[in-house]
């Protein structure tokens, strides 16, 4: 099945972001403004998925456009103080009321699709938008649950298609120094809070460790969704350690880090383990999970892994056909909804791994070859079946 999108306008080839106000071109500095300038509407990566995994699609003029058409509205950020049909034409608004054209929105964060949900059917009837015509995709697994919306998990084709001209670190039987890896770009509370049960005993020495404390998620202690004093001293001993950040595992920069395009081949071919400290545990109030580019890249480079994250994130990738190493590591976590006891158990299940000697992690890590080969393959085979599938859906 093939989809038909709408874009007011193509630059070079390129679909310009529909409803932006922000001016640029492909392929200049400028062309990445658009993610932090309101309305937040953005290049389209749908468009750039399908293009590499070799899926068709048709883009068609707004005047040729019926009511299997997408008007394709990506998105950095959902704002709700945008009106997203004061935006539009006359012309794209008639059809729309007319059932002759609909708005897609693709939003490859994990904000709470409920909430979005209500905003987006209360412009509706605002505007007199038929609410069948605005479709919604997230990468919040609950987007499953909600009429017109659709969970799509974003982040595995973005870090494919970014990262793809960075060759895979390939399984390999040789001893590595490090235990394991954990690395943290972005400070939030509860990820201080994994990072100090680490540091404590000196634990931080035994693996490729990093903190920065440059970048925040502008959140407070209070905002943690660990109930911190549940754990003896653990907000003092948090305090100290934020105190001794920053610890580097290299020498690379903030920006850096965040470009996907690079990696770092030791913190893969070098350790045995990778724990995962996701961009939330709980997401948004919303029971939802969100798989990031950090799960991705372990799965990439051949190393399994523990997620601190939301409840269900194993289950999740066991759904899309990843292995998670149950009969090796205790997951038992992955099912406990409390964030605090699943936080506390992931953690003892962590500790547990890094007190292993590195004969035995390594020997775990060698009984794995199957399952860590199985990953890698999935990960970098074509995407198509994935993006066919979320077609049919959208039109079914």
């Amino acid at each position: 099945m093939e989809i038909k999108l709408c874009f007011d306008k193509m630059i070079k080839g390129k679909p310009y972001p529909n409803l932006a106000t922000h001016q640029s071109v492909p392929y200049t500095q400028e062309w990445r403004k658009f993610s932090v300038t309101s309305p937040f509407s953005e290049p389209p990566m749908l468009v750039e998925f399908m293009d590499y995994s070799k899926v068709p699609y048709k883009i068609v003029p707004l005047e040729e456009a019926d009511n299997s058409t997408f008007y394709l509205i990506a998105l950095s950020f959902f704002d709700f103080k945008v009106n997203w049909f004061s935006l539009m034409s006359n012309k794209l608004l008639a059809k729309l009321k007319t059932k002759k054209i609909k708005i897609l929105f693709y939003y490859w964060e994990a904000d709470n699709p409920y909430i979005i949900n209500d905003h987006i059917s209360h412009q509706c009837r605002l505007n007199h938008i038929p609410r069948q015509q605005v479709k919604f995709i997230s990468a919040n697994s609950q987007a499953k649950n909600i009429k017109h919306f659709y969970h799509f998990v974003d982040d595995e084709l973005l870090f494919q298609f970014r990262n793809r001209k960075i060759e895979p670190v390939q399984f390999h039987e040789m001893y590595r120094s490090m235990k394991f890896t954990a690395l943290v770009r972005t400070h939030k509370y509860w990820r201080a809070n994994v990072m100090t049960k680490i540091w404590e005993h000196g634990q931080n020495q035994q693996g490729y460790f990093s903190y920065s404390d440059e970048i925040t998620a502008e959140e407070t202690e209070d905002d943690n969704p660990i109930e911190v004093d549940s754990f003896g001293n653990l907000r003092e001993l948090t305090r100290l350690f934020l105190n001794e950040c920053p610890f580097k595992a290299d020498n690379l920069s903030n920006d850096i880090h965040n470009d996907h395009r690079l990696a770092v081949n030791e913190h893969f071919s070098d350790s045995y383990l990778n724990v995962i400290l996701e961009s939330h545990m709980d997401v948004d109030q919303s029971n939802g999970i969100l798989l990031s580019e950090k799960t991705f890249k372990p799965i990439k480079n051949a190393q399994p892994f523990i997620i601190f994250g939301a409840q269900g994130s194993l289950q999740l990738l066991r759904d899309m056909g990843y292995k998670t190493f149950e009969h090796v590591i205790d997951q038992s976590y992955d099912s406990i909804g409390n964030t605090s006891k699943r936080w506390e158990y992931t953690m003892n299940v962590l500790s547990s791994l890094i007190l292993l000697s590195r004969h035995e992690l390594h020997e775990i890590y060698v009984s794995l070859e199957e399952d860590i080969k199985h990953n890698q393959q999935l990960f970098l085979e074509n995407k198509k079946d994935r993006l066919k599938r979320l077609v049919t859906k959208l039109y079914s």
